[in-house]
């Protein structure tokens, strides 16, 4: 059994653990290789626990080789935690792994007295429920006083008002990867279309002690000041392993820097734009929901 297929295995196994970041990832078996024909990966969402699948969503891949041609390949199997694919390796150079055509689910907004509160799914009726237990008048206005009444974010599909205006928020999922075949070329060049990462360093010749240098465009234009999380790669025996890593932040020609203190698999990750705590505003209609995988060599 490859090494791949052991994580892939692994990965499977339910982690206890809290998490806050929801990521897409495409795991190849290798990031360079001198002589392999072909190269097999997984893709999944995972929830701060890289390596770890949390869910699959659907996606079809575009793969990039090193002369700049695109193909595209449909997963070769679809779990209910991952996908698995693989593809051929006929020249030398450096391939591009990207999802392509890969939607979350859509968010739902409606706005109610001047702010947009998220639409959810209205709770089924439970006539067996409990009844949760009274507190003691004291204790309950004891924590009234020491929270402040906070304005609503979230209404359910029910008590939304006939006449109140709605619209969908349109969530695109992007993750790549880069495989390079005895030695690297250049990766491919940016489109200036929709949510992309220009590469200053090559992501397949990262080393320990070093960074990854890149520009984060959408529609071609830089964007400023927006947070990057990174996480170190492990299994899911490792479960006090420490994968978080220091956020980074874009500047003002979007470009940012991560760098490595150890040799590892790295997930990073972000999403475009961030959530906006006004919601007295109009949420963006589209979002990105970005993750990058490479190696880091001693």
């Amino acid at each position: 059994m490859n090494q791949w297929l052991k994580i892939a295995l692994l990965s499977a196994l339910p982690v206890v653990g809290s998490a806050h970041t929801v990521s897409p990832f495409i795991l190849p078996e290798v990031f360079d290789t001198n002589a392999s024909p072909n190269v097999s990966f997984q893709s999944a969402m995972t929830l701060e626990k890289f390596f770890v699948p949390s869910f699959n969503f659907k996606t079809t891949y575009i793969i990039t080789d090193p002369k700049g041609q695109d193909s595209k390949i449909n997963p070769s199997a679809e779990l209910k935690r991952f996908n698995v694919a693989e593809f051929d390796l006929p020249n030398d150079g450096t391939y591009r792994i990207r999802t392509e055509n890969a939607l979350g689910n859509a968010s739902k907004y409606a706005l109610v007295d001047g702010r947009w509160l998220r639409v959810r799914p209205a709770r089924p009726q439970n006539a067996n429920a409990q009844a949760p237990k009274a507190e003691p008048v004291k204790a309950e206005a004891e924590k009234k006083a020491a929270a402040p009444a906070q304005p609503p974010r979230v209404i359910s599909a029910d008590q939304v008002p006939a006449n109140a205006q709605t619209f969908e928020t349109k969530n695109n999922i992007i993750a790549e990867s880069f495989v390079t075949k005895a030695k690297p070329s250049p990766v491919p060049a940016v489109t200036n279309k929709g949510f992309e990462v220009k590469f200053t360093t090559h992501p397949n010749e990262l080393f320990s002690g070093e960074s990854l240098k890149a520009q984060i465009l959408v529609n071609g234009k830089p964007v400023p000041n927006l947070e990057i999380d990174v996480f170190k790669g492990a299994s899911s025996y490792e479960a006090s392993a420490s994968r978080e890593q220091p956020h980074v932040k874009t500047n003002a020609k979007g470009e940012f820097e991560v760098k490595f203190d150890k040799a590892g698999i790295y997930l990073i990750t972000t999403s475009y734009p961030e959530a906006n705590p006004d919601n007295t505003k109009k949420p963006a209609s589209e979002i990105y929901t970005y993750g990058l995988t490479v190696e880091v060599a001693e």
